[in-house]
C-alpha cells in the first residue's frame, strides 16, 4: 500500500511539473502583453491595454487577422468535406490496401510541417500556381484533414455497423442513412475535428510561410516577420490573441462535448 501511495505522489508531482513547464511560457506572454512599458519586462511594472488597442487600430494587423479567420474557415470546410468521407471509406475497407491508405492519409501527423510546406511550394511552382490565400488553405488542409480523419475514425470505432445496415434494409439510401443514423453517432468527432482544423490553421506558421506572399500573409506569418525585427510587447499582444482564440474554441468544445472525451476519460456530453 505504501508503494502505491509513493507512486501516486510521484505521478502527481510529475504531472504538476510538466503542466507548469507547458503553461508558464504562455502565462508569461499573456502578462507581458498587458505591460504599460514600451519594452518587454517581466513582471510588468503596470498593466495597460495599450498594446491591444495598437493591434486593433493598425490596418496591417486587423487585415492579417481577418485573412487568417477566412483561411481557417476555408481549411475547416475543406477538411470536413474531404476528411469525413475518407474516414467512412477507410472504415469500411479492410486488408493491406486499407492499412496503406490510412497510413498515407494520416502521414502528415508524423511529417514535420516545414517539410510539408516546402514540398507543396515545389508542387505549386511546378503547376505555376502563385501564392494566395487559396494555396495557404490547401496546404493547411493537408495537415488539418489528417486530424479530422483521426477523430472521425475514433468516433466510428464505437458505431455498430448493424445500425447502418438496418437503416439500409428499411429503405434508406446512403445519404439518408448517413444523415439520420451515422452522423448523429459520430457528430462529436466531426465537431472536434472542425474545431481542431480551425485552431491548426490559425496557429500554423511553417506551411503558411512557404505558401503565402506579402499580400496574403496570415496573422501567424505577419507575427513571425514582426518578431524577427522587433522586440516589444506588441508581438506578445498578437500572440496572446491567437492563444485566446484557441482557448475560446476549446472552451466551446468542452461545453458541447467535453474535453475528457478526447482522452477517453468519459463519454461525450449530450
Amino acid at each position: 500500500m505504501g508503494e502505491e501511495d509513493d507512486r501516486g505522489w510521484f505521478l502527481t508531482i510529475y504531472v504538476t511539473v510538466v503542466t507548469m513547464l507547458v503553461l508558464l511560457p504562455i502565462v508569461i506572454v499573456l502578462l507581458v502583453s498587458f505591460t504599460s512599458t514600451a519594452f518587454i519586462v517581466f513582471p510588468p511594472p503596470g498593466l495597460s491595454l495599450e498594446w491591444y488597442r495598437t493591434v486593433f487600430s493598425d490596418d496591417q494587423w486587423t487585415q492579417a487577422l481577418w485573412l487568417s479567420l477566412r483561411i481557417a474557415a476555408l481549411v475547416t470546410a475543406f477538411s470536413l468535406v474531404l476528411g469525413v468521407p475518407s474516414a467512412l471509406a477507410l472504415r469500411s475497407a479492410s486488408g493491406a490496401v486499407a492499412i496503406s491508405a490510412q497510413t498515407l492519409f494520416l502521414s502528415p501527423l508524423m511529417v514535420p510541417t516545414i517539410v510539408i510546406g516546402f514540398a507543396l511550394l515545389r508542387m505549386f511552382s511546378t503547376v505555376h500556381l502563385s501564392a494566395s490565400a487559396l494555396t495557404v488553405a490547401i496546404g493547411q488542409t493537408v495537415l488539418a484533414m489528417a486530424y479530422v480523419m483521426r477523430l472521425v475514425l475514433a468516433s466510428l470505432a464505437g458505431v455498430d455497423p448493424a445500425l447502418e445496415r438496418a437503416a439500409a434494409i428499411l429503405g434508406g439510401n446512403p445519404w439518408r442513412t448517413f444523415r439520420k443514423v451515422t452522423f448523429p453517432l459520430i457528430r462529436h468527432g466531426v465537431i472536434v475535428g472542425a474545431l481542431f482544423a480551425f485552431i491548426i490553421s490559425l496557429d500554423d506558421v511553417n506551411i503558411a510561410l512557404f505558401l503565402s506572399d506579402v499580400r496574403t500573409a496570415p496573422l501567424s506569418v505577419a507575427l513571425f516577420s514582426y518578431i524577427e525585427q522587433n522586440a516589444d510587447p506588441l508581438g506578445a499582444a498578437v500572440s496572446s490573441l491567437l492563444v485566446l482564440i484557441a482557448m475560446v474554441l476549446l472552451t466551446i468544445c468542452d461545453r458541447i462535448i467535453g474535453i475528457g472525451w478526447l482522452f477517453g476519460i468519459r463519454k461525450a456530453n449530450g
